[in-house]
């Protein structure tokens, strides 16, 4: 694989020939972009009448919901989207294999994330829980997919990064709307707990797949520390209905488990950085060198025996 071409310029004395032509996919994805914004604004600033989705969590609060503030991380995702959807108009770009890696996989995204937004403000929850599985598949399979090519950091900032951002918050946020079906459905605590204590293994042990690859993608662990985070900030001072629901000892347990999260993960960040630069890195320059070498051999006896 190549990496991600961000110009026209080639280093090769022969120019690769770039096909500047418009690919379905560019239009697609701004279409796409555009109908999500217009869904997804039109009810958080009020444009219909419906309860936004600050409203609709405070309703549903479950024991592990974040902190309010963690949710600024979506004005990052839209921005961030917005530059990945006009960056790939550039003539440059338009067939790029940034582009072609990513295949529909980002409108069947926002249909999927439109479908969330409208079943969670009229609170159909089960259904609004489908739409949230439905993101979250549609993220891997686009992470996987765009991780299967050779890339720069400035590539992995244009291409990769938005989606990679993306993945790791639905994949916490997945957890939080999974706990709210018991609380929509008015199970006991028991159960309550019980879920809220698989939401966090879980995303434990997603955080642990994603470190496991090479080369690693650091976001996505990272953000789930950030929403992990935001349930430690939020069960500092829980609201009111988490208060009259849970004991100080439930609450108190779900909360050092939480901590527990974000140490182990934190610490399998820090140890995955320091084994990639020390031993993985190393390794494959050096892998990437040997087989440049291999290839220019032929060449060399070829014009010694001449």
């Amino acid at each position: 694989m190549t990496d991600v071409n961000t110009s026209s310029k080639s280093s090769s004395p022969v120019a690769a020939v770039i096909d500047t032509s418009f690919n379905k996919l560019n239009v697609i994805n701004f279409i796409a972009y555009v109908v999500n914004s217009i869904v997804t604004y039109s009810i958080q600033f009020g444009w219909i009448d419906r309860p936004d989705n600050g409203e609709i969590s405070d309703k549903y609060a479950t024991i592990v919901t974040p902190f309010g503030t963690s949710f600024l991380i979506w004005s990052v995702i839209f921005m961030w989207q917005l530059f990945w959807v006009v960056w790939q108009f550039l003539p440059s770009q338009r067939n790029s294999e940034g582009v072609t890696k990513a295949w529909y996989y980002y409108p069947i995204v926002t249909v999927m994330q439109a479908g969330w937004t409208i079943s969670f403000s009229f609170e159909i929850m089960w259904l609004s829980l489908v739409f949230m599985y439905g993101i979250l598949i549609t993220l891997v399979a686009a992470s996987m997919s765009l991780h299967t090519y050779k890339k720069t950091w400035k590539g992995y900032m244009l291409w990769q990064g938005p989606f990679s951002l993306q993945t790791g918050w639905i994949m916490a946020a997945s957890a939080v709307n999974t706990n709210v079906l018991p609380v929509y459905y008015e199970a006991s605590t028991t159960i309550k707990i019980v879920v809220s204590s698989l939401s966090l293994v879980v995303l434990v042990a997603t955080a642990f797949t994603w470190l496991s690859s090479y080369p690693v993608d650091f976001a996505i662990p990272l953000v789930i520390v950030w929403a992990l985070v935001g349930v430690y900030m939020k069960l500092q001072t829980p609201p009111q209905m988490i208060l009259d629901e849970f004991s100080t000892k439930q609450i108190n347990g779900v909360q050092y488990g939480v901590l527990a999260g974000i140490v182990v993960i934190g610490a399998g960040i820090v140890a995955k950085a320091l084994y990639v630069l020390i031993k993985q890195r190393p390794a494959a320059l050096k892998e990437a060198q040997q087989s440049s070498d291999q290839k220019s051999e032929p060449s060399v006896s070829g014009e010694e025996s001449a």
